[in-house]
Formats: structure tokens, C-alpha cells, sequence
């Protein structure tokens, strides 16, 4: 997902101020039978707003869903943008965060991650008109490249010695330049643009299936630094729904099995 210098400056400071607000225990939360979850509309399918039926969806609303079922409480969600997930997480206003977001050493310095819940790698999308094959990364070399700006992805692109890099805010504008031959592929989040693909209808674009990825993501859940035993009843919820087979087939209804299975061993 994103690396935004937002995330990363809001969860630096939210890390420093973190003591000033307290979370709440596993006591406490079960006591009031209620877990305040933040999650973020801004990533379908991970998370969005049905507009439909006016809730929130997705892979990682459900499983918070299946977590706090296992907790024995009523899961409360709230939205917020990817740059607000960890403050909303330190400040209290939130007892756990489930949401699209890497686990990362600057990230852990602010919170706690939970085992890794399912994870990725790049991806390549190019255009239908395009016989052209990128196998590996080194494939890249010369090509005109889109990519989110301030991504991962990106991230990885500017080094590439010979490659043209055009950032973008959003996937639609990106799949678009590729459709109409303006970047030659986007390299992106596979989950991400199978879905859109899928969903919407997008025509003229495809994934490139033979692209193998040299980098690996992981997403986890996370609560705030010290809660330890939330963090404990957490993980044992997640290693639950893992054996019982209902993250593998969360990922498969959204379209995107294949993702999970022991992620922390990996």
C-alpha cells in the first residue's frame, strides 16, 4: 500500500505522544463487549464503502469481523485515510487497527503488529494490445513505468537505471495511461487491480501473469505499543482463522486467494 511521507511523519509523532493516552486493556474491552476497530475505505478490496448498502467492506473488515467474534465482542469500525490509521491507533480513539498496511521496522517503532495476516508482491499490468513480456524485474530496464506516487512500488522504480517513471494519485488515472500506450506497464499492488479489473469492468488491461515479484509485503493487524495482552488474544484469533481455513477464503470471495498459509513462517 502507500508509504506516504504522511504515514510516516504521523506515526513518528503519534509514537512520541503515544503515553499521553492510555489504550484500553483486553479486560477492558471485554468488559464493555464492544472492540473499536479502525480501517481505512481508501483500498477495495482490502477496505471500502459499499455504496449499495452504505457499510464498510472488504478483506480486512472481515476479518476484523472474525476476530472480534472470537474476542466475544461487538466489532465497532471506524474510517479513516491511510495517513491516520496509526495516529487514530496511538491516541486512543481506536483499540486495534485492521487495515491494508505494511509491516515495516518505522512502523513498529509506533505500534505493535500482529502476525502477518496475508501478503504480496509487485505486480505488472500492461496493456491487451501489447505482446510483450516482463518475467523479471530487470525486464523493466528502459520501459516507461507508472506507479503510485509516494508507493512502494515507486519506491522501488527510481533506482532503475534507463526507466521512465510517471507517478499517479489513483489506479484508475494509471490503467488508463497504460490502456492508451502513454507508459508502456504500471508496476503495482496485484490485489489491488485484479479486483478494479474485475469489479469494474476495466477492459484493455490485464495483469502479466508471468511477472515474477522480488519483493514480499506483509499486512498485519496492530494495537498500541505494550498492550501485550490484546496483542496475545489478537494473534490467537488470527492463527484460528487461519487453521479453520476463513482467511484463505475471505481472500477467495474478494478474489484474491492464495495470499495467506502461514505467513509468519515465510
Amino acid at each position: 500500500m502507500k508509504l506516504t511521507a504522511a504515514i510516516t511523519a504521523a506515526a513518528l509523532c503519534a509514537a512520541a505522544w503515544s503515553g499521553l493516552a492510555q489504550a484500553r486493556t483486553l479486560d477492558e474491552i471485554k468488559a464493555s463487549k464492544t472492540i473499536n476497530i479502525v480501517t481505512t475505505a481508501a483500498s477495495p478490496p482490502h477496505g471500502f464503502m459499499d455504496p449499495a448498502s452504505g457499510t464498510l467492506k472488504g478483506v480486512m473488515v472481515e476479518v476484523a469481523q472474525g476476530v472480534g467474534k472470537r474476542l466475544g465482542v461487538e466489532v465497532k469500525l471506524s474510517d479513516v485515510p491511510f495517513a491516520g490509521l496509526i495516529p487514530t491507533l496511538t491516541s486512543g480513539r481506536a483499540d486495534l487497527m485492521s487495515a491494508p498496511l505494511f509491516i515495516t521496522e518505522e512502523r513498529a517503532r509506533a505500534v505493535s503488529f500482529s502476525t502477518p495476516v496475508y501478503g504480496w508482491g509487485e505486480g505488472v499490468v500492461v496493456s491487451d494490445k501489447t505482446d510483450k513480456k516482463y518475467a523479471r524485474f530487470d525486464d523493466l530496464k528502459g520501459a516507461k513505468v507508472g506507479a503510485l506516487v509516494d508507493s512502494v512500488q515507486f519506491a522501488m522504480m527510481k533506482d532503475l537505471p534507463g526507466t521512465q517513471v510517471s507517478t499517479y494519485q489513483d489506479y484508475p488515472s494509471l490503467l488508463t495511461d497504460v490502456r492508451v500506450g502513454r507508459v508502456d506497464l504500471g508496476i503495482v499492488d496485484p490485489p489491488s487491480i485484479a479486483y478494479q479489473i474485475r469489479s469494474k469492468g476495466i477492459p484493455g488491461v490485464h495483469l502479466d501473469e508471468s511477472y515474477k515479484p522480488v519483493k514480499r509485503w506483509l499486512v498485519g493487524m496492530a494495537v498500541q505499543k505494550d498492550n501485550a495482552a490484546l496483542l496475545a488474544s489478537v494473534n490467537a484469533a488470527l492463527q484460528d482463522m487461519e487453521k479453520s481455513g476463513e482467511i484463505e477464503a475471505i481472500l477467495k470471495k474478494w478474489g484474491i486467494g492464495g495470499l495467506a498459509g502461514n505467513l509468519a513462517a515465510k
